[in-house]
């Protein structure tokens, strides 16, 4: 069985209200220019292809021979200068402005080069402040005009109901819907109101399934009555709060397609890009939303390994889809659409009610009248400085200290050895090499420190037997993060068995500190003291090293499970 998309294609865009609320000057742009666009420009205006190149004499010479205009460009990762070049190289070569997308969820760090990460959602969420979300937002929105970024693909506002989660992670806010909905809300007004549209992800909600749309498609397998108490309400707290777009996953929320396709069998049941059932039936008939909808990035296995390309590419346009992030083959993914255009399988009145909400997107921020962001709020590096060290230090949690170790000093614990788990730059957050700031933290403060990373040579179950001869504390300094394209986030150790896991703990005091994923606990539950710090920074570090010698309180609350269910990791 099948949705009906008939009805839905066919009806009207209203650009006079909410999230567009153009008047009649950008309505009269939109219309002109949907009028003046051939098949070929109406096209290009609903892909947002990933930009890979540096050079945009080269990038332009490609489209050209491709005869494409894209709408919209989403930046991968460069230094500063280049991109703000590269973007204002772009604004000038459009016909139509474009749309300039960048996964703006913790400030640059995953598309800027060298640039270090503002915070995590997570983190905000730590210090449950909205004034912590709203600089978190201030910084990404500093960044944006600096660079000319005008669409933000956050925030993330899955909810973290799965601990084995490997893209949620600290990307989210919380398990809490209500402080998810709160916080998430506070990002989307701040940027809206300067005109950055934003787009809330990953619709209709990730956080349940414990894998990657990377590698396969996942589900949000809560029922409706579920779905309704926790993701509903976030959604419409963002809609209220004036998203302009909403990237839809690719996830699949089974109740719901039962509930609009009765009968629907097991293996009809789509992901939101390819259900029109929770595009139409859900997101914009029961959530009310008008804006702009996006896929997230067609390239994923969770999107692929359902249908052919051929059939994939139009259906998520059928299915409700007004953009199509990302590609396998640019001239491939072009031609297929054309071709469904022109042999009817996508109507061109769904194509037209596709590129008109692209187009309204546009006048909705000022782009018809001007690309430039260079007036608004730019980047003030010592001020944002001061707000991630604030933040980290109201963020910083104690998760537990069941043995009462805490406040440390150095007289107790004059010899330190510090284990170190991660540290390595990732795909998502390639914040790294934290340890050395750590362990030179612990020497100022009077310890002598032996620094080993995991996993390491020479090491026996044998040798760790004897650790508390040689030290008088253990630390575990973890920056254990989501990597991308794969389906776990845990700790591993050195092979064979572990010689450098917590197996001295009953000797030797032991402390964990996570400077990102909080759910470290569950590998390691014999460890009684542990802190969480939710994003891998300079501040982060700083500020677990206060609050363990006692010199700033542990302000912080966890959003999250941090035993991950595990009763034992509580001990």
């Amino acid at each position: 069985m099948t949705f009906d998309t008939t009805a839905p294609a066919r009806e009207p865009v209203n650009l006079s209200v909410a999230p567009f609320d153009l008047d009649a000057d950008a309505i009269e742009w939109v219309e002109s220019t949907l009028a003046g666009l051939t098949t070929r420009q109406k096209v290009g205006q609903i892909l947002c292809p990933y930009l890979r190149s540096d050079d945009m004499t080269e990038w332009g010479a490609r489209l050209a021979e491709l005869d494409l205009e894209p709408g919209s460009v989403m930046l991968l990762s460069k230094p500063r200068d280049l991109a703000r070049a590269n973007v204002a190289d772009l604004q000038a070569a459009a016909s139509i402005p474009l749309l300039i997308a960048a996964n703006l969820e913790a400030g640059t760090v995953n598309f800027i080069d060298s640039s270090e990460i503002f915070a995590n959602p997570m983190q905000v969420a730590a210090t449950g402040q909205e004034r912590h979300a709203e600089r978190l937002a201030q910084h990404c929105l500093r960044a944006a005009n600096d660079i000319g970024i005008n669409w933000a693909f956050a925030p993330v506002v899955d909810v973290a109901l799965n601990p084995g989660n490997p893209i949620t992670n600290v990307r989210a806010f919380a398990d809490d819907p209500e402080l998810v909905a709160r916080l998430g809300e506070t990002y989307v007004r701040v940027l809206e109101s300067a005109g950055v549209a934003t787009s809330t992800k990953h619709f209709p909600g990730d956080g349940v399934d414990d894998r990657d749309q990377h590698l396969t498609t996942t589900n949000n397998d809560l029922s409706a009555e579920e779905w309704e108490a926790t993701f509903a309400p976030v959604y419409r707290r963002a809609i209220a709060a004036g998203t302009r777009t909403i990237m839809v996953g690719h996830i699949r929320q089974p109740a719901l397609s039962r509930e609009l396709v009765p009968g629907i069998a097991p293996e009809q049941i789509m992901p939101a890009t390819l259900a029109p059932e929770l595009i139409w039936g859900v997101l914009r008939d029961r959530l009310g939303f008008n804006g702009l909808v996006v896929t997230d990035n067609t390239a994923m296995t969770g999107m692929t390994a359902l249908l052919p390309r051929e059939e994939s590419l139009p259906l998520t346009i059928l299915s409700g889809c007004d953009v199509v992030l990302g590609n396998l083959d640019l001239a491939e993914d072009f031609d297929i659409i054309l071709d469904a255009v022109d042999s009817g399988r996508i109507p061109m009145e769904r194509l037209d009610q596709a590129v008109r909400r692209v187009l309204a997107t546009k006048a909705s921020i000022g782009l018809h009248e001007g690309t430039s962001r260079a007036a608004g709020e730019l980047p003030d590096v010592d001020e944002e400085r001061a707000w991630r060290d604030e933040l980290s230090r109201d963020a910083i949690t104690l998760v537990k200290d069941t043995v009462g170790l805490l406040p440390l000093a150095a007289d107790s614990f004059p010899r330190v050895l510090v284990y170190v788990l991660g540290d390595e730059p990732t795909f998502y957050d390639p914040s790294a090499h934290l340890a050395p700031r750590f362990a030179e933290g612990l020497r100022a403060r009077g310890m002598t420190v032996d620094v080993r990373h995991i996993p390491g040579e020479g090491r026996t179950p044998q040798s760790a037997r004897r650790l508390q001869d040689d030290f008088d504390l253990c630390f575990y300094f973890a920056n254990v993060k989501t990597i991308g394209n794969s389906n776990t986030i845990r700790a591993h150790w050195t092979p064979p068995q572990g010689p450098d896991a917590p197996r001295h703990v009953a000797d030797l005091p032991t402390v964990l500190v996570s400077v990102s994923t909080p759910y470290l606990l569950e590998d390691l539950p014999m460890v009684r003291t542990a802190v969480n710090g939710y994003t891998p920074s300079t501040s982060t570090v700083d500020a677990a090293l206060q609050a363990l010698f006692g010199e700033i309180p542990f302000s912080g609350r966890s959003p999250v499970d941090a035993f991950a269910g595990r009763w034992d990791a509580a001990l």
